[in-house]
């Protein structure tokens, strides 16, 4: 598969990353055994980069994908987040960012990844009670001690990255950025561009939408534009998904990253990377999902 470069500080990843969400259930039941096949599947396909988070099952995904690398770790990055916790009655996320408490994050993390450094370490939210410098400053001298390698911030806005920026190199903005959704491309996408961030697309498929997974509440606006992308597919014989992936990796600065509990759509959306559409295919799929 081929590799791109994130960020100013040389952090290279596979065209296509795994995101791992899926690994909780959130799509639909899954085991064990499936998620760590899924993982197989990924690393044999050239995907170098997973992506998880501490708040994902407690934790758990991040011991899955510690006991599950095994010595295939130094040719892989992992990435995980900190600064979001769940509370502990399931109530709604709580955003963290005091620079104690993601210390105490990071190494936790590293003790259920059973790794002595994290690869791409995000600040999962700004907190709006702690100034962004504060956040990352802390986590800079966790990159100083050797513990993590790359930082990056997730859903932040253009003036939060511009001020992380200011405090130390961020390698990579994490967006919900898909065909379906766009919004980012106006914002955050051009701040991005201008400062060297690389860019990690989670939700590629919009939740399945763009896998043909097409919900009753759809409007028959999306409606036909999903046919029209369904249409465009099956002239390139590839199928929904690997269309929408390379939509998106055709731009060199962004990495998606679909999650998935089947390794036989992990297979199929990790061969997006080798695919190259024709101009006036993304012109018609430009026009037709509008940001």
């Amino acid at each position: 598969m081929d590799t791109r470069g994130l960020g100013p500080e040389g952090l290279v990843s596979s065209t296509i990353a795994l995101g791992t969400a899926a690994f909780t259930g959130v799509y639909g039941a899954v085991s064990t055994r499936d998620c760590i096949r899924v993982i197989d599947v990924a690393l044999d396909s050239g995907i170098s980069l997973l992506d998880t988070a501490d708040f994902y099952a407690d934790g758990d995904i991040e011991r899955l994908l510690g006991a599950s690398v095994g010595a295939r770790r130094p040719r892989l990055l992992m990435s995980t987040h900190g600064g979001l916790r769940i509370g502990r009655d399931g109530s709604p996320s709580i955003v963290d960012g005091r620079p104690d408490y993601l210390v105490q994050a990071c190494e936790a993390s590293l003790r259920r990844l059973g790794t002595d450094y994290i690869d791409l370490y995000y600040l999962s939210r700004v907190d709006p009670r702690v100034p962004v410098e504060e956040s990352v400053g802390r986590l800079a001298e966790l990159v100083a001690a050797g513990k993590i390698r790359h930082l990056g911030l997730y859903q932040a806005s253009p003036d939060d990255l511009r001020r992380a920026t200011a405090v130390h190199p961020i390698s990579v903005q994490a967006v919900d950025y898909s065909l379906r959704d766009r919004a980012v491309e106006k914002g955050i996408l051009v701040t991005a561009a201008e400062l060297g961030v690389g860019v990690v697309a989670y939700r590629p498929l919009a939740q399945g939408l763009l896998a043909g997974a097409t919900p009753r509440s759809c409007s028959a606006k999306v409606r036909r534009a999903l046919h029209i992308l369904e249409a465009e597919a099956a002239g390139l014989d590839i199928g929904m998904a690997r269309l929408a992936l390379a939509w998106l990796a055709r731009c060199r600065n962004v990495v998606p990253a679909p999650s998935s509990h089947n390794p036989a759509h992990l297979e199929m959306d990790a061969s997006a990377a080798g695919i190259r559409l024709p101009a006036d295919v993304c012109a018609r799929l430009d026009g037709v999902f509008a940001p």
